[in-house]
């Protein structure tokens, strides 16, 4: 999904207050839901510790390595899908024509 940054501005949406209020409440959960996720992300030195585990073993384990990377990405994963749940939160409180003029400008 890509997004033009230059027809992007959401002030030409026009919001009202209320719509605005939500957008805003919206922004706070989301900024929680990645403080928390980034938490997961974060450990670098036991991910290193069971990288080299995997790398240093005399015969390559394949279920070991689905498991590492498995634990690697499944938080960025739902990283992802968490920006998603925003984008759909974001249409949600739009009005039909507000939507459709965000949809065609800014989602490729």
């Amino acid at each position: 999904m890509a997004i033009d940054s230059n027809n992007c501005d959401i002030r030409k949406l026009e919001l009202t207050q209320m719509q605005k209020a939500r957008l805003r409440f919206i922004r706070i959960q989301y900024k929680r839901r990645t403080t928390s996720s980034l938490q997961h992300i974060g450990n670098n030195s036991r991910k290193m510790d069971q990288l080299n585990h995997i790398l240093m073993q005399p015969k390559f384990n394949d279920a070991e390595a689905k498991r590492y990377v498995l634990n690697y990405y499944m938080p960025r994963m739902q990283q992802d899908v968490n920006e998603l749940k925003v984008q759909h939160e974001f249409l949600q409180i739009l009005n039909l024509q507000q939507r459709r003029n965000w949809i065609n400008n800014c989602l490729h």
